[in-house]
C-alpha cells in the first residue's frame, strides 16, 4: 500500500488482496485512507464475508459473484464483479456491503465501476427496472436515500415509471442501458457512530419486461484523517543547476 495512507479499515477476516489503493488520488493526497472490493478474491456465486445479499420482493436467485454472461464486461478487475438479474416479475434485490466507519475522519467519498442493461421506456427519461444506491448509518437497521446532489459523475439517469409496480416508483434510478462500464462518484456523509455504516446496492423490478442486470465492481471509499489537511503535498523547490 501506498505510503500516503493511514489508519486504513477493514475487518480482520477481509482477504487484503481486495483492497485496493486509489494510486492516482494518493500522490495528489496526504494523510488519505481508502478501502474497497473488487470481489476477486472469492469463488462464484459466493459473496465476500461480511457482505449481504437479500430479496425483498421476488424469487430467487439474489446478488452473487460472477465471471461470465451479460451484460458485457462481466467485470471491471477481472475475473469477478458483483451481479444481479433483471427478471419480468415484481423483485426488489438488495447487495448491503459490509460495515465501515471513519474514526476521526472526514470526506469521505465513494466509487465504483458498473454497467446495467436494465428494462426501460423508450423515452430517455423514463425506466421500469432500475438500480439505485442507498446508506444507512445506524449499521444496517435502516436505510436513506442517497440524494442525487451527492453525485459527482456516473449518477442517475432515469426516474421509474409509477405505473408498474415497481418498489422504487417515482424515483430516480439508473435505468436503461449504460453501454458498458461506467463511473461513479459519490460524496458520503462522515460515519463515526458506534454502529458503522453500511452501503446498498438495489435493483428493483416491474411487473412486465425484463433486461440483462447489473454488475458492479471496483469498489472504493477514500477519506481524510482529521489532523492533518488532505490538500496538495508541498514540493521542495528545485536545486539550481549549475550554469554550463
Amino acid at each position: 500500500m501506498s505510503s500516503f495512507l493511514c489508519c486504513s479499515l477493514r475487518p480482520a477476516s477481509q482477504s487484503a488482496r481486495s483492497w485496493r489503493t486509489v494510486a492516482a488520488d494518493a500522490r495528489l493526497l496526504f494523510s488519505l485512507s481508502t478501502f474497497g472490493e473488487n470481489f476477486d478474491h472469492v469463488t462464484p456465486p459466493a459473496l465476500p464475508p461480511a457482505w449481504l445479499a437479500t430479496n425483498a420482493l421476488g424469487p430467487p436467485p439474489l446478488w452473487v459473484t460472477s465471471n461470465s454472461g451479460l451484460p458485457s464486461p462481466p467485470a471491471d478487475t477481472p475475473p469477478n464483479a458483483a451481479f444481479v438479474d433483471d427478471t419480468d416479475v415484481v423483485s426488489d434485490k438488495r447487495l448491503d456491503s459490509m460495515l465501515f466507519s471513519f474514526f476521526e475522519g472526514c470526506c469521505p467519498r465513494l466509487t465504483f465501476r458498473h454497467n446495467f442493461n436494465l428494462e426501460a421506456d423508450v423515452d430517455p427519461n423514463v425506466g421500469f427496472d432500475g438500480g439505485v444506491l442507498e446508506l444507512s448509518t445506524d449499521g444496517g437497521n435502516t436505510f436513506q436515500e442517497i440524494p442525487a446532489s451527492s453525485f459527482i459523475m456516473g449518477g442517475y439517469n432515469r426516474t421509474i415509471s409509477t405505473d408498474r409496480g415497481s418498489p422504487i416508483a417515482g424515483r430516480q434510478a439508473w435505468s436503461g442501458n449504460s453501454g458498458g462500464l461506467i463511473t461513479t462518484v459519490v460524496n458520503l456523509p462522515a460515519i463515526q457512530t458506534p454502529a458503522g455504516g453500511r452501503l446498498r446496492w438495489r435493483m428493483a423490478s416491474d411487473n412486465s419486461g425484463s433486461g440483462e442486470g447489473w454488475r458492479i465492481d471496483t469498489i472504493t471509499i477514500t477519506w481524510c484523517h482529521d489532523g492533518q489537511p488532505c490538500t496538495p503535498r508541498p514540493r521542495p523547490s528545485p536545486a539550481p543547476r549549475p550554469s554550463p
